[in-house]
């Protein structure tokens, strides 16, 4: 990789367990290539366009070919802006925290933003869909209280990591790397472990890549 997206979406800081961890990949992808350029975008913080009426409703006229209002054509601008920025890297670094089973809001809203026909994927004439993003490399790390991945009992609750293999897949890329910090929340010893855990899992998969 020449340039990665660093995309946090956890709102902790220095307190965030995803982040901890992604911390330490960053370093080392950065130790192994000292070239490497890399962006963090915190969407907590990120001023990301609305997706809304004027949004959703250019979407549906521009897929029919059809003019639309200044207000909507001005939305899809910023969206399709949106995408080429997220296409613009050879990979991609996300630091995600487990929410109520699932992503954080800020999160699925930056997903809603690019993924569309024309930005990260596209259907050809027989209506196969073709990801645009493929060719580059993706890594999440991925934290939950529960400690999913140990425990295939509750593993159908996780449409964290699940979603985002699939967002991925779905827009071209094959090249999915996960860690896991499972489980975050407990007896401390019990934190610490799966902290442990993560970090070796991290430098593993760093001297993978390297």
């Amino acid at each position: 990789m020449k340039r990665l997206l660093h995309i946090n979406a956890s709102p902790r800081g220095m307190r965030s367990r995803s982040g901890t961890i992604s911390a330490q990949v960053l370093t080392g992808l950065v130790a192994a290539n000292p070239a490497l350029v890399v962006e963090t975008i915190n969407l907590f913080d990120a001023d990301l366009p609305p997706f809304d009426t004027h949004a959703i409703e250019g979407r549906y006229g521009l897929l029919m070919g059809v003019p639309v209002p200044t207000e909507q054509a001005a939305a899809w601008d910023r969206l399709r802006t949106t995408a080429e920025h997220f296409l613009s890297y050879d990979g991609w670094l996300l630091s995600v925290p487990m929410w109520n089973f699932g992503l954080p809001y800020r999160l699925k809203h930056y997903i809603d933003l690019i993924t569309h026909p024309g930005m990260t994927f596209r259907n050809d004439a027989a209506g196969n869909v073709e990801g645009l993003a493929a060719g580059r490399t993706a890594i999440i790390v991925a934290a939950s209280a529960m400690p999913f991945g140990a425990m295939p009992a509750i593993d159908g609750l996780d449409f964290q990591l699940t979603y985002l293999n699939a967002w991925l897949g779905f827009i071209g890329v094959t090249d999915i790397h996960a860690v896991r910090v499972a489980g975050t929340f407990g007896p401390e010893d019990a934190v610490k472990a799966a902290m442990a855990k993560a970090a070796a899992d991290a430098d593993a998969l760093v001297a993978q890549l390297a």
